[in-house]
């Protein structure tokens, strides 16, 4: 559908040719001569892009395009004045104007700004889209629960939307959702309209680590042969989410120190500093103040980090949002796998509320998956749940305080059903170790060394 065009000028003869000049170029072009009767027809058309005189019979020019801006949705406006003086223009800018032109003007110059006047706005119509899907992926409905620790996260988040804190550090086991935390403090903060860029520091050897976060000049190495920009520079404005920080290497921490505190770097090769401003969102699972205190990981760069942070909860401290998570997953996979699965068996229920989630979030969903594609029917299958617990040779059923097992002999150890004891022991106590200790006949010490050796006490 062509952009339809509005020209609002008392001058007769300027408004045929503009109008002629204009429908040959494809545009659907209509004229009014008064400022009213143009208000009127833009908030009945609703044209793409108007053409407004500054000097009208019955009104002030400015005084139409304010009235313009309040039209859903607002129209390009170009002014066009036979008097125009430089106060004029930026009066116009500021009010929301796209461009000024001063009469007389060629129609071929006319052409131009018009054209690129509705290229910028189709534009800006393509990135707003893009906002509010981003937005409606990543609202803040994509934290789901109703556990005390969701509510806690969420009243910070919503905290920190409003502000615009340079750094975050975000701790938490795998799978708890760190990345998925950082999208949603982005796309729903002051930086939405800018890009966030993920780099796993984790996943990419070191040399190519500098290269994709600093960039490099062309010839400052062997395969260098144009120069390339990092993403500190293809994120100016937005975000830079550095996941697993932890396991960043000792040279490139140096390196990423000047960045956090100054928002400044070199390219490889480069010779001259690059001023960006970005948010650094940093990730891990790691204890960094462990790291720090046993010199793996650098003490400055560790407090410039830290201004800012917050640990996503576990899946074992938000038990309650298990059946919300897992309808969630369920509904999700229904729609991805064309299914229909709209029961969840009790015994599933009860087996994912006692399991111990050492993946989290990421592992309920994982489960769910498999689940959801290998099912027949409307029922969830049992058979295709498979946790990692039962894999190790032993399965608990629970009964009140009473613990069956399933053993397979060709899997079966005596540390994995001592593990898998202690951790249905801690999980009946809602992991509060004493009364743990007292359910298994021992003392809370030797409970906690059991923890300590089977790597429980996280």
């Amino acid at each position: 559908m062509s952009n339809t065009i509005l020209i609002i000028d008392d001058e007769e003869f300027l408004c045929a040719r503009l109008k002629e000049s204009l429908t040959d170029e494809g545009y659907s072009v209509n004229t009014a001569n008064m400022g009213d009767v143009g208000i009127l027809m833009a908030k009945r058309d609703n044209p793409s892009l108007v053409l407004l005189d500054f000097r009208l019979p019955d009104m002030d020019g400015l005084e139409v395009l304010g009235q313009l801006s309040a039209v859903d949705p607002a129209p390009v406006t170009i002014l066009m004045s036979g008097q125009g003086n430089i106060d004029t223009a930026v009066e116009a800018i500021k009010k929301g104007a796209y461009d000024f032109i001063e009469k007389p003007f060629s129609l071929d110059k006319l052409k131009v700004i018009v054209k690129n006047a509705l290229d910028n706005a189709r534009l800006k119509r393509n990135l707003d889209l893009r906002l509010k899907t981003e937005q409606k992926q990543h609202g803040f409905h994509t934290i789901i629960g109703k556990s005390e620790a969701v509510k806690n996260i969420t009243e910070l988040f919503e905290k920190l939307v409003t502000t615009d804190p340079k750094t975050i550090l975000i701790g938490g086991e795998s799978g708890t959702g760190k990345g998925l935390a950082a999208k949603v403090l982005h796309h729903n903060g002051v930086r939405a309209e800018k890009p966030i860029i993920e780099l796993n520091c984790a996943a990419i050897p070191e040399t190519l680590l500098e290269s994709e976060l600093f960039g490099h000049e062309a010839g400052s190495f062997t395969d260098a042969k144009k120069m390339k920009t990092g993403i500190l520079e293809d994120a100016n404005g937005g975000t830079i989410f550095l996941d697993e920080i932890g396991d960043m290497s000792p040279t490139l921490q140096a390196k990423l120190v000047k960045v956090v505190e100054e928002r400044t770097f070199r390219r490889i090769g480069g010779k001259r500093d690059i001023k960006v401003d970005v948010r650094v969102v940093a990730a891990t699972n790691k204890d960094l103040k462990s790291l720090v205190e046993n010199n793996q990981f650098r003490e400055d760069l560790y407090h410039r980090l830290n201004v800012i942070n917050f640990e996503m909860p576990t899946l074992r401290e938000r038990r309650e949002d298990i059946p919300l998570l897992a309808k969630y997953f369920i509904d999700f996979f229904n729609v991805d796998f064309n299914k229909n699965i709209e029961t969840v068996p009790e015994e599933i229920e009860k087996a994912f509320m006692s399991y111990h989630w050492p993946g989290n979030v990421r592992e309920l969903r994982s489960t769910i998956e498999r689940a959801v594609l290998l099912t027949t029917g409307n029922v969830l299958d049992p058979k295709y749940i498979q946790l990692d617990e039962q894999g190790k040779g032993v399965k608990i059923h629970n009964d009140e305080h009473k613990m069956f097992f399933e053993l397979d002999l060709d899997k079966m150890t005596l540390d994995t059903v001592e593990e898998m004891v202690i951790k249905k022991a801690l999980e009946i106590t809602d992991w509060n170790q004493t009364k743990a200790a007292e359910l298994l006949g021992v003392t809370r010490q030797i409970l906690r060394n059991r923890m300590i050796k089977m790597d429980l006490l996280n």
